[in-house]
């Protein structure tokens, strides 16, 4: 069979390669002389440090035996570091390869990583359409301590210095437990990566005495930024003229400064913020936080089931920054909160299409699990007083989406208003609360699942109109 097989051509044989796992492709090259030119021909190249990781117990990895003494990461970085230099310095240049992944540990090993990324691009054996790196301590981020971001934040300054060319060619990058030890760190990056597109910051931080508590934001190419739980007093986006999404996920509280400052960001049309409301967060106007972000189509915002971290506000204050809103997200706020105030985004945003509301009581954070945690840090859940004119119309309002649905008086009265006040809207789809894949949790709710559940349902919203709204319940 296997000569049979080597007996094919090269696209062919290409073509299976593609379907199987890189380090199995390495592996059949090894054992078959016919195969051996074929891995550094495929057109996607992904290098996952995770995919060659092993247990600890076991010494064999790629061919090559290693003593016990390595890490499992030590061992996966190394065969990393192996399969690159293998597959980008057999490259000949003459087609570019369309996508290149390569995600591995903050170690000692992973120079000669990117040394062989960056001397495959010196030598003009390799180009890169799209290029990625993912880069992480060996470390899970809540494991790290201060001194091992701070050694991450070296190793990766140490690479960024050593090999440009590497950076250069860039158009993704992630950044994970590393600590920067001042504006030129941030700088620094940003200017090694020129061709970057897409920037990806998760648990970083600043060194204590740093100048990095606003994380300065400047880049010609960046298209997308997200900012994941990173220790930074706020996110300011300077000078970025490509962005369109920005998101800041589990910001830290600052008491002066937004979890983001919008520069000049011209492009920008998605903005997503999450985090979980504690006693030390004060509340946000959105009249302040979107100063500069006219131009957005798209907002999220993100309660993780607990304060509502932000004032709604009149449309005299609203409607001019978000004149260009048409779609709106509000999830995960809390069943205990009352939902008609979410109607102040229909009065502020006069050409909004899509309304969002998703509702739930679970939060699988680290701190959701211990009870005197949320004693000392966690607020009881706030009711938002909200006033809407029993008049008022809105004419855009396409598609209604409520997820975390009830048959309670809360969701149907807001459903009801929902459904008076957009005069034109087509659709409500009502969803049951899903199943969390972090931690299995799985809710019960008053969701109507059967027939003469959904059509009480449906009745309860149709009854005072004269033209019925279709009402999806799945």
């Amino acid at each position: 069979m296997a000569d049979r097989l080597s007996e094919l051509p090269d696209d062919v044989l290409l073509s299976i390669l593609k379907r199987v796992d890189l380090r199995d492709a390495i592996r059949t090259a090894i054992l078959a002389k016919r195969w051996r030119h074929l891995p550094a021909a495929l057109p996607d190249i992904v290098l996952d440090v995770l995919s060659f990781r092993k247990k600890q117990d076991d010494d064999h990895q790629d061919g090559f035996t290693f003593t016990s003494r390595l890490s499992r990461e030590a061992r996966a970085n190394l065969a990393v570091a192996h399969a690159a230099k293998a597959i980008l310095a057999r490259r000949s240049g003459e087609h570019a390869i369309d996508r290149l992944l390569v995600r591995f540990y903050l170690r000692a090993e992973s120079i000669g990583i990117v040394r062989s990324v960056d001397d495959a691009i010196a030598s003009g054996r390799a180009r890169f359409r799209e290029a990625a790196f993912d880069v992480r301590g060996e470390k899970r981020a809540l494991e790290c301590t201060g001194r091992d971001t701070l050694a991450n934040g070296r190793r990766l300054a140490s690479l960024v210095g050593g090999c440009p060319r590497a950076f250069a060619g860039l158009t993704r990058l992630r950044v994970e437990s590393v600590t920067l030890r001042g504006s030129n760190d941030v700088a620094n990056v940003l200017a090694a990566c020129e061709n970057l597109e897409i920037l990806s910051l998760h648990s970083c931080d600043a060194s204590a005495g740093s100048n990095v508590a606003a994380l300065e934001m400047e880049h010609p190419r960046l298209v997308r930024l997200d900012v994941d739980a990173c220790d930074f007093e706020t996110v300011d986006l300077k000078w970025l003229p490509r962005l369109v999404q920005v998101s800041n996920n589990i910001w830290f509280p600052s008491r002066t400064l937004p979890p983001l400052v919008f520069g000049h960001v011209p492009q920008l049309r998605t903005v997503i913020l999450s985090t979980v409301g504690t006693v030390n967060y004060r509340t946000l106007k959105l009249s302040e936080l979107l100063v500069n972000a006219t131009g957005i189509r798209t907002l999220q915002m993100i309660f993780e089931s607990e304060k509502i971290w932000f004032q709604p506000e009149s449309p005299k204050h609203l409607a001019p920054l978000l004149r260009n809103l048409r779609i709106a997200c509000l999830d995960k706020i809390h069943k205990e909160c009352d939902l008609i105030w979410t109607m102040f985004v229909l009065e502020a945003a006069p050409l909004l299409k899509e309304l969002r509301i998703s509702v739930t009581e679970h939060s699988c954070g680290g701190l959701a699990a211990a009870d005197v945690m949320r004693k000392l840090l966690y607020c009881k859940k706030n009711n938002i007083e909200w006033h809407i004119d029993s008049d008022f119309k809105h004419y855009n309002l396409l598609l209604v989406t409520v997820v975390g649905f009830e048959i309670k008086d809360k969701f149907v009265k807001l459903i009801k208003r929902l459904a008076h006040a957009a005069v034109n809207l087509e659709d409500i789809h009502l969803e049951d609360e899903v199943k969390c894949e972090n931690c299995q949790y799985y809710p019960t709710t008053w969701y109507p699942s059967t027939d003469k559940e959904r059509e009480l349902t449906r009745r309860l919203i149709n009854e005072e109109r004269s033209s019925p709204i279709r009402i999806n319940i799945k």
